[in-house]
């Protein structure tokens, strides 16, 4: 499908045309087989130099392979994944207001703990009562934990609001851009590659063939908004129109379960578009299968013949590319994250040694 007088559009208006590719292309090493006899020389062939291409029946290797793994299940969570986190970023939540007041009392009890805490490190310093200076900063190897805890959810949220608040309170002066882009990416890969004990030519011990199978999966959504109400957004931006996010957030470890199942995002993405309209859309997905096979040359003799084959490699890649101006209907659920990094295995460790009897006594 293409736009009329497409080129001498703004670059802005320019709409998004469905666009579908399909793409197959083959390398193959060219293969020899004969066998020489002993007692003549004479050379009978088999093959010979032929263009030995068996690309599509490894590729149906290939496609069964990933039919039997969790392929097309993570494909379509990366989907899910892009969508909600497109609209958390067309969000731009800055800080939200109802959890802020609902835990005041706790973040004006953290700031007072820590300044008399301050204090007393201070006299301790003094003194020269090192062991009260580290057991008040929470730097012993018992209290340590609570320090990494009060600074992961105690500080750094409390910053992070304060800067949210700042950036929302400029935006107020400075005005929030009437039109924006908000694009996400998500890109995926999965590899498998195996060897297959197969009989040499002419005898003797078999030999290893190999062969793997690589798929590539890339999906990407834009959107291209308008303010069109910029009292109801900054409320949105605010936490003020999203009561279900709120009760999540006061769910108490409800940031643990946030690690494996984004609901905090999911909850945040319900109410994206409020105050904003989306003008257009741009959703492509870009898959990429590649087959690669290889034998290696042997050789063999009898009393009656020396056999020979040259060995054997071919590629295989197959590519297909989708680009619509819409994304596809169907609901969002919260998105699954099974990365367990450094960080969360830290901030575990300290969860369950302050939860542990003796590590919570201070």
């Amino acid at each position: 499908m293409t736009t009329p007088n497409f080129g001498a559009l703004p670059k802005d208006q320019k709409p998004v045309n469905p666009y579908n590719d399909f793409n197959i292309t083959g390398q193959n090493r060219r293969y020899t087989e004969y066998r020489r006899v002993k007692s003549n020389g004479s050379i009978l062939y088999n093959y010979n130099n032929v263009n030995f291409y068996t690309g599509s029946v490894r590729l149906n290797q290939c496609d069964a392979y990933f039919a039997s793994t969790n392929w097309g299940l993570r494909k379509t969570n990366a989907i899910n994944t892009c969508k909600v986190q497109a609209l958390v970023k067309m969000a731009d939540a800055k800080v939200n207001l109802p959890v802020a007041y609902a835990e005041a009392r706790k973040t004006s009890d953290m700031i007072l703990d820590a300044a008399n805490r301050i204090m007393k490190a201070g006299q301790a310093l003094r003194r020269g009562r090192l062991g009260d200076l580290a057991k008040h900063l929470n730097i012993t190897p018992k209290r340590a934990h609570k320090s990494w805890l009060e600074y992961k959810y105690g500080w750094m949220p409390l910053l992070m609001d304060v800067k949210g608040a700042a950036e929302f309170f400029a935006q107020q002066h400075v005005e929030r851009a009437p039109r924006w882009v908000v694009t996400k990416r998500e890109s995926l890969s999965q590899d498998y590659s195996k060897s297959v004990s197969i009989p040499t030519f002419g005898g003797g011990p078999n030999h290893d063939e190999y062969y793997s199978c690589s798929s590539k999966f890339d999906v990407r959504i834009t959107y291209w908004c308008e303010l069109s109400s910029p009292h109801l957004a900054a409320m949105q931006q605010l936490g003020m129109t999203n009561p279900a996010l709120v009760a999540w957030e006061l769910v108490p470890f409800s940031f643990v379960f946030d690690w494996f199942i984004s609901v905090g995002d999911w909850l945040t993405a319900l109410t994206a578009q409020q105050g904003v309209t989306i003008r257009r859309v741009l959703y492509s997905t870009a898959d990429e299968l590649k087959y690669e096979n290889a034998n290696p040359a042997t050789t063999w003799s009898d009393a009656t013949y020396e056999y020979y084959q040259s060995g054997g490699a071919n590629a295989t890649v197959v590519k297909r590319y989708v680009r619509g101006n819409s994304v596809p209907d169907g609901f969002t659920y919260p998105p699954m994250d099974v990365n367990f990094g450094f960080q969360k295995l830290v901030t575990s460790l300290a969860l369950i040694r302050g939860a542990h009897r003796g590590g919570a006594r201070p």
